[in-house]
Order: C-alpha cells, then structure tokens, then sequence
C-alpha cells in the first residue's frame, strides 16, 4: 500500500476588504513571516479598511465571494437572534 506523504503546513494571511472582497496572502513558510504580512497590511491597510485573519492549510485553499444578490432572499432565523 502506498503511502500519500503528509503535507506540510502552510501560512496565509486572508484579508477580507470592507467585508466584501477578499484576497489571500501567501503562503509563507513560518508562522512568523505570516504574522509580518499581517501587521504590514496593517499599517499599508489601516483599521478600517478590513479585517485581517491568519489561516493554516494543509495545502493550497482558495476562498471568493457571493454575487451581489445571491443572499438576498434569505430570511434569517429569528430564534437565532
């Protein structure tokens, strides 16, 4: 039996813009080259302009957004408020 071999953690940094838009950063190799990448977006980006995550892969991952309207029509739970 053959063996897939294991794979190696990867770092990015996800930035969501405006929480609408996000762009993915990386991968870095080291937790602390991620957490660099962060605090220059930081300082390029400021406060306001989006939230900024670490995210730890086995691999690559992709991440996009909805279309405009796609949500619309979706009523949320009220019991959940």
């Amino acid at each position: 039996m053959e063996r897939k071999p294991k794979k190696k953690k990867q770092y990015y940094v996800l930035f969501i813009r405006g929480d609408v838009e996000p762009e993915k950063y990386g991968p870095f190799p080291t937790e602390e080259k991620m957490d660099e990448e962060a605090k220059r977006l930081r300082k390029e980006e400021g406060e306001d302009e989006g939230g900024i995550f670490p995210v730890e892969a086995e691999g690559e991952f992709n991440v996009g957004c909805f279309s405009g309207g796609f949500l619309d029509d979706v009523e949320p739970d009220p019991s959940e408020s």
